[in-house]
């Protein structure tokens, strides 16, 4: 997007892969060759050099229409440089808040690690590189970014879960478990979560489910974490209904024992 926030237009997927490529490597040159391969896919056409240079050039006048040569695409020694200014590239500032977030969470400020979180969250539109996968590098960026987002998602359960929103929660995590039934951490939040609403019953049937689907799918019994979790809930380990937190008040911070 411009600085203004309008989008810009006339960006052919080449076009898109290229800047894609530049904006995951902002402010550090990407060599010629190296960037060559990686829109190739390590198997580059006879006219992949001249083809990029006239991409480069086009993609210049879409970024300043006005003027090319003020384009912050630059020409550098074997390569090119997109120059950006902080905080324009939404991964890195998703990155940045999930980091603030993890930060507040370890020193017990869950008020601020949920602000953070969700703040992170919020700049998430649809899937990661949408219609560039094709592209090897991007295909790699695009699975990194989404297992960051996958895991901001769940610790910022963790942290709601240490708030004492359980209630709350139950039917966001009833879903995101659902689309990922292999991940065994969000099942082992939503069955405390489950059970702390007073529900396990529905705990211990949502552990039944994780299992038979681990062993259909995998092969394989849930972790000794998860089956430890699933055993203090059916013997009604105080460890599994800590109070609310409140200001000032620091739980433990593993997640399956007391959050």
């Amino acid at each position: 997007m411009k600085p203004s926030g309008d989008v810009i237009a006339g960006l052919a997927p080449r076009h898109r892969q290229l800047l894609a490529l530049f904006l995951l490597n902002a402010n550090a040159t990407v060599h010629r060759d190296r960037l060559i391969d990686l829109l190739w896919n390590d198997c580059p056409t006879k006219s992949a050099r001249r083809n990029l240079t006239t991409y480069i050039a086009q993609m210049r006048r879409r970024l300043s229409p006005r003027d090319p040569g003020l384009s912050p695409l630059h020409s550098v020694e074997g390569g090119y440089l997109l120059s950006v200014p902080p905080g324009s590239v939404d991964a890195a500032v998703f990155n940045h808040f999930t980091t603030q977030g993890r930060i507040a969470r370890d020193n017990g400020d869950y008020h601020n690690a949920a602000r953070m979180l969700e703040n992170a969250l919020s700049l998430w539109r649809g899937d990661a590189l949408s219609g560039m996968r094709h592209v090897d590098a991007l295909a790699a960026w695009a699975e990194r970014l989404d297992e960051d987002r996958r895991a901001a998602t769940e610790d910022l359960f963790d942290v709601r879960l240490a708030l004492g929103d359980h209630r709350e929660i139950v039917g966001g995590l009833t879903q995101w478990a659902r689309r990922h039934p292999l991940r065994e951490r969000p099942h082992r939040q939503l069955m405390l979560a489950l059970h702390r609403s007073g529900r396990t019953h529905d705990a211990s049937a949502s552990y039944q489910r994780l299992r038979r689907t681990l062993v259909d799918c995998l092969g394989t019994e849930p972790s000794p974490d998860t089956q430890a979790l699933h055993q203090r809930i059916v013997t009604d380990d105080p460890s599994s209904t800590p109070a609310r937190v409140r200001a000032g008040h620091r739980p433990p911070r593993d997640p399956d024992h007391g959050l």
